[in-house]
């Protein structure tokens, strides 16, 4: 997990520098896309390694399953759960219809900081109740 700690400084760094600006060139706009995707990808992945790590007993086969989880045992309030959603549709977004990619919603993304939240996310230590900890164990779709 301290590599993501590490990866998440890097990308907010990048993303925080590309928020200031007005207007992004091309090759801005790329950077920034790319530290978006890089983050939300790492979301994923640590929701996947949250639930491994608990013996979760159902493994997640869709970008969305592990947040989805995460939610439905109390690890995760419902407005994070909304948020991270949205990221991750956002980064199929991304990937899968690049070529009619609205550039507009990237700069409110920007502006708005909305990064911070995954970053956020990516920065925090995992400290889970018990509760939570045996729903994660107990869990079945």
């Amino acid at each position: 997990m301290e590599q993501i700690k590490k990866r998440a400084i890097q990308e907010k760094r990048i993303l925080d520098i590309l928020a200031s600006k007005e207007k992004l060139d091309e090759i801005e706009l790329r950077a920034a896309k790319n530290s978006l995707q890089v983050m939300i990808e790492m979301l994923i992945g640590k929701s996947k390694k949250i639930l491994k790590f608990y013996n979760c007993p159902v493994v997640p086969t869709r970008s969305k399953d592990a947040v989805y989880i995460l939610h439905e045992v109390g690890a995760l309030e419902d407005e994070e759960y909304r948020e991270f959603n949205a990221a991750i549709g956002f980064r199929n977004v991304l990937i899968h219809d690049y070529l009619e990619f609205d550039e507009d919603i990237l700069y409110k993304l920007l502006q708005s900081r909305q990064y911070e939240k995954l970053y956020d996310f990516l920065q925090k230590d995992i400290d889970f109740s018990d509760v939570v900890i045996k729903r994660i164990e107990r869990f079945a779709l």
